[in-house]
């Protein structure tokens, strides 16, 4: 899709990325300003990474009401924006920008994603366990909500390159010091905390299309029938991971679920309205079902 420019108004916004042309967040916006009868159009902008200062500086002088940010440029566009949001300052990483009228600021809505996803669970993550898998961008905001908005008693965070998750570790133990902190590269570390958690979270890209077959499970690692399974992956619809999940008789969460709840957050920034939720929601499972049927 093909951003149209004019000189009139901020009508304009797109995502930001690299190798994105399946993303599904042209479909979904597009789909909520229809319903809402709203004058904006919405297109990706799939740019290098020596492209990205020049494409922040147009979104800043053209008619660009703003844009959305995802790998790998959630930390990259900070130094190129005018103002973050506390939040976003928090988890480290950028996926909305809205431009007021030549300056613009930075949010993080993957947040609110994660606090749509598990709300009606909130009861029992609390005082509990919760066992988090990934330490990127994605992983961060999510540490950073299931803290802030559910506070376990205990997050367990599991990831191949101990360092990163440890300056999670290290950052996250000072803001909030109610939730106790820990990290592990260990297969044999993991199993035993994912045997006692009430909520595991898969944050990373494992599972995804086309590789649908893996999942980030540890051997010997076993899900309760009691717990809860997160994938932030949504396509495909029902991962490995959940599939495992469902099996064992656990509530799973797709990875919809946050893509509508942070995508809800950010068009409420760009347009002020709110989020036709059915709507969107329909058209990503159309997309996706869609995206089955042709690799099939």
């Amino acid at each position: 899709m093909k951003l149209r420019i004019s000189s009139e108004h901020q009508r304009h916004i797109g995502i930001i990325g690299h190798h994105i042309v399946h993303s599904l967040s042209p479909a979904m916006h597009t789909a909520a300003f229809k319903k809402l009868n709203l004058d904006y159009d919405y297109g990706v902008m799939d740019v290098t990474p020596e492209m990205l200062p020049n494409l922040i500086a147009a979104i800043r002088a053209l008619n660009f009401r703003g844009a959305n940010v995802t790998v790998p440029y959630k930390e990259k566009v900070i130094p190129l924006i005018d103002e973050i949001s506390e939040e976003a300052k928090m988890i480290g990483a950028v996926n909305t920008i809205v431009n007021n009228n030549g300056r613009l600021v930075g949010y993080n809505t993957d947040a609110h994603g994660v606090y749509i996803s598990l709300a009606y669970y909130a009861e029992e993550i609390k005082n509990n366990h919760v066992v988090i898998f990934g330490a990127g961008g994605a992983a961060r905001a999510t540490i950073y909500a299931v803290a802030k908005f559910f506070s376990p008693k205990r997050i367990m965070i599991v990831n191949r390159t101990l360092d990163n998750a440890n300056v999670i570790v290290d950052e996250f133990s000072t803001k909030f010091r109610l939730t106790k902190f820990f990290s592990t590269s260990e297969n044999e570390v993991a199993a035993r905390e994912i045997e006692v958690a009430a909520l595991l979270i898969n944050t990373t890209s494992v599972g995804m299309s086309p590789s649908v077959h893996l999942h980030t499970l540890p051997p010997l690692a076993e899900i309760q029938k009691d717990q809860i399974v997160f994938d932030i992956v949504y396509n495909p619809l029902e991962t490995a991971l959940l599939k495992l999940a469902r099996t064992a008789g656990a509530r799973t969460v797709s990875g919809i679920e946050m893509l509508l709840g942070q995508g809800a957050k950010a068009f409420e920034l760009f347009t002020h309205n709110e989020f036709p939720m059915h709507v969107a929601r329909e058209v990503v499972i159309k997309e996706l079902m869609q995206s089955r049927r042709n690799i099939a």
